[in-house]
């Protein structure tokens, strides 16, 4: 609990008469979103920018939040957009230096650093732009406020302010916004229930890639995700995932199966890696996961053990998501079995063919969804073999390729065996 003075209106804004309208009676109107240029961007936002949307950016510390809404401040520059970047943690200076690392240079990008809530008001009066940049929100405070910037209740205040002076003059606004220590926006998540699209910038710091994820979207999927390269001049949208995912695959080890995975509309080709060695703690093994629900492996351990009699309960077991990718969708059980019966049994499964179902609690392999999708990528990729549950093993619409059909989890255990 925080005690704070109540915020009064010293703006001195008249109260404005609002009616009800009847539904049938709004005129509807064809939304022309503001496409940037950025293929992977505007993936994520639903094919480009709504007008008067206010989007929430998260990400850690140093993942690259700034340089993308640079790099998208450039790419709506160059199509004749107006855009004002307001900069609470650096200096102009810092800012031009890193817009010319970006090569993004242009007469239409006006920057306000170190200011208030209501300077930022007389600069969007007297700018009029297009689109409202604010890296952070945690940064900017208000004279009409008297907590400290970054403090809850400020937060609150600018952003309503901001999102009422973006709706009042149809001017779409990013807001970058810091995350907690469990990777949640700090805010806390008022913040992102006040905005329509929230996004979320991940990657890890050791490596180039970036990875933009959708958790809240008004106006498009929140399964699409953007994936980006970050290089010495900025980031690079990647438009084939699977093929930067499976690049660096070697020779067939065991512990390896390939899953096609679907996010938004499209399919993508990732590697899932298995480990299981011999425990050295008797009776509680461990059970290590990255980028999928140790849960779900779990379960998925203890249907291997009751039908096929394998003792896991033996074995540490270690499951990795190559690529920092994240699986959430049942469609990969048959993947991750495959990997864990193959690191367990030292056998090797052959790197050309797909796994694809989900199993059941009584090891009966189940149909997915989004098959052909998925089947379609992956030949593509150059794959032409396939593990696919029974009953949707009667694939017409891809020639040439060669399903194996299984039915229950003894009878896919007999055939990656031989």
């Amino acid at each position: 609990m925080v005690e704070v003075k109540s915020v009064k209106d010293h703006a001195g804004r008249s109260a404005r008469q609002v009616k009800p309208v009847i539904l049938k009676e709004i005129e509807s109107l064809d939304v022309q979103r503001d496409v940037t240029g950025l293929e992977e961007f505007d993936r994520v936002l639903g094919g480009g920018i709504v007008p008067g949307s206010i989007v929430l950016i998260g990400g850690e510390p140093g993942v690259g939040k700034s340089t993308l809404v640079l790099e998208v401040s450039g790419a709506l520059s160059r199509k004749g957009k107006k855009i004002l970047y307001y900069s609470g943690e650096e200096s102009a200076v810092q800012v031009k230096l890193r817009a010319n690392r970006l090569g993004v240079d242009s007469d239409d990008i006006f920057l306000l650093t170190m200011g208030t809530l209501e300077d930022l008001k007389g600069s969007v009066e007297e700018l009029k732009p297009h689109f409202l940049i604010i890296d952070s929100i945690q940064t900017i405070n208000s004279q009409a406020a008297p907590s400290i910037s970054g403090s809850i209740s400020s937060m609150r205040y600018v952003t309503s302010e901001i999102i009422d002076m973006a709706k009042t003059n149809n001017i779409s606004v990013f807001i970058i916004g810091h995350i907690t220590k469990d990777g949640q926006i700090a805010g806390p998540k008022s913040l992102e229930h006040m905005v329509d699209v929230v996004f979320y910038f991940q990657g890890e710091l050791k490596t180039d890639l970036r990875i933009l994820r959708a958790e809240k979207n008004r106006f498009g999927s929140i399964d699409e995700i953007g994936i980006f390269q970050m290089t010495q001049k900025g980031l690079t949208s990647i438009s084939d995932p699977s093929l930067l995912f499976l690049q660096h695959r070697q020779t067939s080890e065991s512990g390896i199966s390939i899953f096609p995975t679907i996010n938004g509309l499209r399919s993508i080709l990732i590697e899932i890696q298995a480990l299981v060695t011999e425990s050295p703690f008797a009776g509680n093994p461990r059970r290590i996961t990255v980028g999928f629900d140790p849960y779900r492996m779990s379960m998925l351990i203890s249907i291997i053990e009751k039908k096929l009699k394998l003792p896991f309960y033996k074995s540490d077991v270690f499951v990795n998501i190559a690529g920092g990718m994240i699986i959430k969708e049942t469609a990969s059980d048959l993947a991750i079995i495959s990997a864990l019966i193959s690191s367990y049994k030292n056998i090797v499964v052959s790197k050309d063919i797909i796994i694809i179902g989900e199993v059941g609690l009584t090891g009966e392999i189940r149909p997915v969804t989004f098959i052909e999708n998925r089947i379609k990528e992956a030949v593509r990729q150059g794959f032409s073999k396939f593990i696919l549950p029974i009953a949707q093993s009667d694939i017409k619409t891809v020639r040439n390729i060669s399903i194996i059909p299984v039915e229950n989890l003894y009878d896919f255990y007999n055939k990656i065996k031989d």
